[in-house]
């Protein structure tokens, strides 16, 4: 295990706690401990924290959006959603999809891009409005179910802006901060409510169009 796993809380020689760390500095540890080659879940599970289902959602939200790698990303998704609902302590994936490997340095690139963007978030994030963490871990797990559903429909791009809200709301459970979870909730409702008015929109159409 890394050392991703004991990096959080521990209290200083005075006994003050320390600071948790942050998420960004756990996404840019994870990148610069990845081999040159292609990894897989497994991997990425066996570097993770013992906040691994928030770092989890965060990698996965952000491969959802990746060209390339978004559709196994969508699928992985689907799994730490239901197990969350269920109440798991830890995220686990079955052996077809957890050797099931992909180009990383794609993502490696893509975290350049998206890192300021984090520590941005992070610089006005701080622990609050928090509730128990029963009840926030099943409320994520079934609105990121959604929202993986979501990115698979067959839509050009349609994946994109679901990812980007399973990473909004990955930081804000990470973060352990509500207002920000509660923004992030609120993105996820407009974009399942956008998709079911595009995918109802559609739908009359081509009913239309076949004349029934």
């Amino acid at each position: 295990m890394s050392s991703l796993a004991t990096l959080s809380a521990m209290p200083t020689s005075s006994g003050t706690p320390l600071a948790p760390t942050r998420t960004s500095e756990l996404l840019e540890e994870l990148v610069a401990q990845a081999p040159d080659g292609p990894v897989d879940l497994e991997w990425l599970l066996g570097h993770l924290d013992r906040r691994s289902f928030g770092l989890l959602l965060l990698l996965l939200g952000l491969l959802v959006i990746i060209p390339g790698v978004a559709t196994i990303a969508t699928l992985a998704l689907l799994f730490p959603a239901v197990q969350m609902v269920l109440g798991r302590s830890a995220p686990s994936f079955p052996r077809f999809l957890s050797k099931r490997q992909f180009d990383f340095k794609r993502f490696k690139r893509f975290t350049v891009l998206v890192l300021p963007m984090l520590q941005a978030i992070e610089r006005v994030s701080r622990p609050r409005w928090n509730a128990r963490r029963d009840v926030t871990d099943r409320l994520i797990g079934l609105v990121v179910f959604l929202l993986a559903l979501s990115a698979g429909w067959p839509l050009p791009l349609v994946n994109v802006i679901p990812g980007i809200v399973v990473v909004l709301i990955a930081i804000a459970y990470l973060q352990e901060d509500g207002l920000l979870l509660v923004v992030g909730l609120a993105a996820a409702l407009m974009s399942l409510l956008g998709l079911g008015w595009t995918v109802w929109t559609s739908a009359r159409a081509l009913i239309g169009w076949m004349g029934l």
